[in-house]
């Protein structure tokens, strides 16, 4: 069984070392929210008092279903089932005495008395059932996507493909028998499967194979699957549909357009994490939120104080705002609408929180700024990936703007406002910075050559490279035609000349597939840091000279300019 040993063999412990750490932190979390209980009930036992101390009790019983509303969602979230039951059976009745001025709420007092004596009782009984294994399954999925196993009986055509993903930065796991797969699925966990169809067993044999095992595998139910066949006919293509193959290429393998389908289905060309601003006055629902979507790869800004939370969002500019409804000080509703006033936060998709089921006031949220709606208590399992979801289309909507169509990488409007912004973070705190302008070398050769359908397949070839190998904090654009800039945030020029040696070096080796013959591709380069030159119009010009001087030599090497004329 060939495979990559580091690769399957040290994934495992450290895994189960995180999610050790992962559940511990989450029990902390939960006991945390437990010693808290007490203060709770006290203040809506206070506050119930203050109401019926007053002839007026309108202001004290709004703060009332305030304190219960928080209390049903956050006690469900945690665990506490009939906790918030009973607490969501208390908020309806307390909502209804709100909405008719005509109640007299002192004919439901005993009624109310007893509901938060109730909830004091069921507090004390103590949780009733744990956060779920579930999402302690599920945990870091999102930060790494670059897990691939490879599934081919062709032992050389086996190892080739484990090349040039691995040359690409991806873990490559592999088998060439059948039997063993679920040893594999197991050890590994891939992001990714890419398999033949055929085995000695048969034309459909691991098609079969890859469908029973996943179907055995509740947490791999959405785990993407590429088949490669020889066989290009409808049947053979069917086969793998109804195995769930989201993609199909045919033999013999175009690498390079594989490995921009694998980078599509695994997500690589997002290299920043999702941004998300959570609003909300409850700080251990905010505390277990922030949490689990820090866990799951996510930056995560956390507000509890909704007078502060435009000055965070406008600082963020996050991928999604996730907001309750009931907040003291301002509604979430009302706040939504300052938010939708600032032309620049417009279009950040708001989700709502609430424990209420009342279409109505759903109905508001989504005309007063709101784009979705998510009931408390939270399901702590699917909540990840909703946010996800949600957060992905937003970006993948404003990435429109900013992103080049071809290769998927910021357009050169964008990566020249980076430079920008680098610059004047440079000036704040005097962190060192790169930008390397590179140009693919005999480009027009390529084109004249292959055609131009096979340079633009390089051009994505190099732009999907260049992600792979670099951090998520740096940033990647096509600065025009065969053109790339990159800016390397806190990185000296002798580390950036390092790095962009190394990816040279590698890219050299990757096989790039036109219809009769294989070839290889260089590119030239030239780097300029911020303790060079402050002025940006200066940097840029003196760095594109660094790629003008890297060609001039002889192509295929790194420039890099430590003073400008």
């Amino acid at each position: 069984m060939p495979k990559n040993p580091s690769s399957l063999d040290s994934k495992v412990p450290a895994e189960n070392n995180a999610k050790v750490m992962f559940q511990a932190k989450l029990n902390a979390l939960q006991d945390k929210f437990k010693a808290g209980l007490p203060a709770r009930l006290a203040e809506i036992q206070q506050v119930w008092k203050s109401v019926q101390a007053v002839a007026e009790a309108g202001d004290n019983l709004d703060v009332l279903h305030r304190l219960v509303h928080t209390l049903t969602g956050s006690a469900g979230t945690f665990g506490y089932q009939q906790l918030s039951r009973d607490s969501r059976a208390l908020e309806i009745l307390l909502k209804e005495l709100i909405s008719h001025a005509d109640i007299n709420y002192e004919e439901n007092s005993r009624q109310i008395e007893e509901m938060i004596h109730g909830l004091v009782k069921v507090a004390e009984e103590g949780v009733e059932s744990a956060l779920t294994q579930q999402l302690i399954r599920n945990m870091g999925k999102a930060e790494s996507k670059n897990h691939i196993l490879i599934i081919e009986a062709d032992k050389e055509l086996n190892q080739l493909l484990t090349g040039q993903m691995q040359n690409f930065g991806y873990e490559v796991g592999s088998v060439d028998s059948l039997g063993d797969l679920t040893v594999a699925l197991e050890s590994f966990h891939p992001d990714l499967i890419l398999a033949d169809t055929s085995f000695p067993r048969g034309d459909f044999s691991a098609i079969q194979a890859v469908k029973e095992v996943l179907e055995q595998r509740t947490e791999m139910t959405d785990l993407p699957v590429i088949f490669m066949s020889a066989r290009q006919d409808i049947e053979a293509r069917l086969q793998a549909v109804r195995a769930k193959g989201q993609a199909y290429f045919p033999k013999p393998i175009n690498v390079s357009a594989l490995l921009n389908q694998i980078r599509e289905m695994t997500n690589r060309v997002e290299s920043e994490p999702y941004q998300v601003v959570v609003v909300d006055d409850d700080p251990a629902l905010v505390s277990l939120i922030t949490f689990i979507l820090e866990e799951y790869g996510m930056s995560v800004a956390s507000v509890t104080d909704p007078k502060l939370a435009l000055d965070v969002i406008s600082s963020h500019k996050p991928d999604l705002i996730l907001m309750d409804v009931h907040m003291p000080w301002c509604s979430g509703i009302e706040l939504a609408q300052v938010i939708r006033q600032h032309n620049n936060l417009s279009s950040i998709p708001i989700v709502f929180l609430s424990s209420e089921m009342d279409e109505e006031l759903q109905f508001q949220a989504a005309l007063k700024g709101g784009d979705d709606f998510l009931n408390k208590p939270i399901d702590v399992n699917k909540l990840p990936r909703f946010i996800q979801s949600r957060a992905q289309r937003a970006r993948s909507l404003s990435s429109l703007m900013i992103r080049d169509g071809l290769t998927g990488l910021f357009n050169h409007t964008y990566i020249k406002d980076v430079v920008e912004t680098e610059m004047n973070r440079f000036e704040r705190n005097g962190n060192e910075f790169s930008v390397v302008m590179m140009d693919v070398d005999f480009f027009k050769k390529v084109n004249d050559t292959y055609g131009h359908t096979i340079g633009d397949q390089v051009l994505r070839s190099l732009s999907h490279f260049l992600v792979q190998h670099l951090r998520k904090t740096d940033k990647v654009g096509r600065y025009g035609g065969e053109e790339f800039m990159v800016v390397l945030p806190d990185t000296p020029l002798e580390d950036a000349v390092s790095v962009m040696k190394v990816i040279l070096e590698k890219f050299g080796q990757v096989i790039h597939h036109a219809t009769e013959n294989d070839f290889h591709v260089t590119f030239s380069a030239g780097v300029i840091s911020s303790r060079v030159t402050q002025n940006v119009t200066v940097m840029l010009e003196s760095v594109d000279k660094g790629l003008y001087e890297a060609k001039h030599n002889g192509r295929n090497q790194v420039t890099a300019i430590e003073t400008v004329f």
